[in-house]
């Protein structure tokens, strides 16, 4: 039964790996740490000039241990793999009314492509299924077989925590080994706390501290068992093995916590969030408090996106928590009947606590919440084993209702992906061939005959209630190219004899979805940007003028006609737009070469 449960999990986790967009928390900036020391570059440091405005890519988790990092550009290096397309960071995100939701770019890619990438999600897959594993372990030493097996279930089949392990981060790294600390503490408590078991412990620990800082507050509940035991067997020596265990931590841990403070004047380099998110400048309230914890509950079970852009319907986590709430009663009330099992929730739950008072410490400064639920992943058997024991106390039979909950939830984990992600990061739309020639043909080329414009359509629409015109291009890839070069499309009207912008666009193609990095010869992509236009209460007249252009240059790139003449400023023109100011607008298209000049 076990093996069939993680066989599950490992099914749907390489559903979510490898066919889902790339729109994972700051999946970019991990790449980029791996991608540093896969490149030869060593561990990347975060440079902290005063009065430094944004951050590179591979600085903004330069603060996290390297362990995960290391293992990825290890096997990438191993394996002979490069990455043909590498995701990078978008930076037009949320810079537009629609689209542009993802912080990686492309939205989408292949294993063929991006080998490297895949590869960091899949060593989280498998530490996420080692993880339940190591639960699994922890739990069978206080509960029987099924609900200890439930347990794991209510765990990683939570959609939110499937979504995390595969993703390209450290989060589910860490969160195996703090699982397998949590099942080594469990021995202790059941076998007592030996010398052997706190050099193990002690090495658990490093390792999980040098994966994710919060793999230290494993000292935490070590200490705690110690003590106890020391008190209940009035034996000074096991604080001595704790003593061992933490020094082992100490030798471990200490080239990285020497590193920090030579770098930054502090051994944790927990304040490098503030440098990089900036500092809160107001303080909290309890409205503040109550979006927090409205926020961590939701991105606990579903939050697919950055931020809180795509969270499921309310009605799913009020579902969510009644089932919580019922499984907290039976568990109480199995803490009562069940004096054994005690010493496991008082684990699982001081671990909890632990865990997220120091996330609640760290965001406290930052303008964001940082992270959101998965940072409470390291202590995730909480919650499931809560939800096992609880829930076969209330039903008193170890498995129908409780294990058709957890079916249920698998079932909602693996249908989430479709239902939520697929209409809100759509693929981008490629074909070798055009059924219908674009309204308006072009043919124009840019670059060294590197992309073609074949055409284009015009028609009016509506974005985020505002008036727009709507372009969909029809572009042709000609060659590739390793730059992301960003599309402009500009409303420019003459005013006292001197060019007026009236309105723009900026952003990547497919609004980030299928940056030029992405194109392959042979293949046609169908793009449709939206242009907002002024309000309709301004009288105005322009032309609407489109181009190519390096984002970190700002250079645009030439662009030519189907004569090989090249266009003033190497801005196409696409029509020409009138309003009266009455909320009636008139296109005039296409605009040729001539009429431009």
């Amino acid at each position: 039964m076990l093996a069939l449960l993680l066989s599950s999990f490992l099914a749907i986790g390489v559903y979510y790996a490898l066919g889902n967009p790339l729109c994972k928390p700051d999946e970019a900036y991990h790449y980029a740490y791996a991608s540093h020391i896969r490149s030869g570059h060593g561990l990347p440091v975060i440079g902290l000039t005063p009065g430094r405005g944004q951050f590179a890519p591979v600085e903004m988790e330069a603060h996290q241990p390297p362990l995960y990092y290391a293992i990825v550009a290890g096997i990438a290096a191993l394996l002979n793999l490069h990455d043909r397309v590498a995701p990078s960071v978008n930076p037009y995100l949320l810079g537009t009314l629609e689209g542009n939701r993802c912080l990686t770019v492309p939205l989408y890619s292949t294993l063929s492509e991006s080998p490297i990438f895949f590869t960091g999600r899949l060593i989280s897959m498998l530490c996420g299924a080692l993880a339940l594993f190591f639960a699994y372990c922890l739990c069978r030493m206080f509960l029987p077989w099924p609900v200890a097996l439930l347990s794991i279930a209510f765990m990683g089949f939570n959609p939110q925590y499937l979504f995390i392990a595969t993703s390209f981060s450290n989060d589910m790294p860490v969160v195996a080994v703090a699982h397998l600390g949590l099942w080594q503490l469990g021995r202790a408590i059941r076998e007592g706390l030996t010398r052997k078991r706190a050099v193990v412990l002690g090495g658990i620990i490093t390792g999980a501290t040098l994966t994710k800082l919060t793999g230290l507050g494993l000292l935490i509940p070590l200490g705690g068992i110690a003590l106890w035991q020391a008190w209940k067997a009035r034996r000074g020596q096991l604080l001595q093995e704790a003593g061992i265990a933490a020094l082992v931590v100490a030798m471990g841990g200490s080239w990285w916590f020497w590193r920090n403070w030579h770098l930054y004047g502090h051994p944790l380099a927990t304040h490098l969030l503030t440098v990089l998110l900036g500092r809160r400048t107001t303080p909290w309230t309890l409205k503040d408090f109550q979006d927090f914890i409205s926020y961590v509950w939701k991105s606990y079970w579903l939050a697919f996106s950055p931020g809180d852009l795509l969270f499921a319907e309310p009605i799913v986590y009020g579902a969510i928590g009644l089932i919580v709430l019922l499984a907290l009663v039976g568990l109480i009330l199995a803490l009562q009947h069940r004096p054994h099992i005690r010493p496991l929730f008082v684990l699982l739950w001081g671990w909890f606590l632990l865990v997220f008072v120091s996330f609640l410490y760290l965001t406290r400064n930052t303008p964001i919440f940082i992270g959101g639920g998965r940072l409470l992943f390291p202590a995730a058997i909480a919650v499931g084993a809560t939800l096992a024991t609880g829930l076969t106390e209330i039903f008193r039979r170890p498995l129908p209702a409780p294990a058709g909950l957890a079916l249920l939830l698998a079932l909602y984990a693996t249908i989430a992906p479709g239902r939520y992600m697929d209409p809100a990061y759509p693929r981008p739309h490629l074909v070798h061939e055009l059924e219908h020639p674009p309204n308006y043909p072009l043919g124009v080329s840019f670059g060294e005959g590197q992309f073609e414009l074949i055409g284009y359509d015009l028609y009016f629409t509506r974005v985020a209630g505002r008036p727009a015109l709507s372009i969909t291009y029809y572009w042709r890839a000609l060659k590739e190219t390793s730059r992301n070069f960003s599309v402009f499309i500009h409303l420019q009207a003459q005013v006292d004899g001197h060019p007026h912008l009236l309105t723009q666009v900026d952003t990547y193609p497919g609004y980030g979805a299928y940056p030029t990095s992405a194109w392959r010869p042979g293949w046609i992509f169908i793009d449709r940007l939206a242009l907002p236009l002024p309000s309709p209460g301004q009288a105005f007249s322009g032309t609407v003028t489109t181009g190519l252009y390096d984002l970190p240059a700002m250079e645009r790139l030439p662009a030519y006609d189907r004569d090989g003449r090249r266009f003033p400023i190497d801005a196409v023109p696409l029509a020409y737009l009138w309003a009266d100011g009455t909320g009636a607008f008139r296109i005039f298209a296409p605009v040729g070469i001539e009429a431009q000049r």
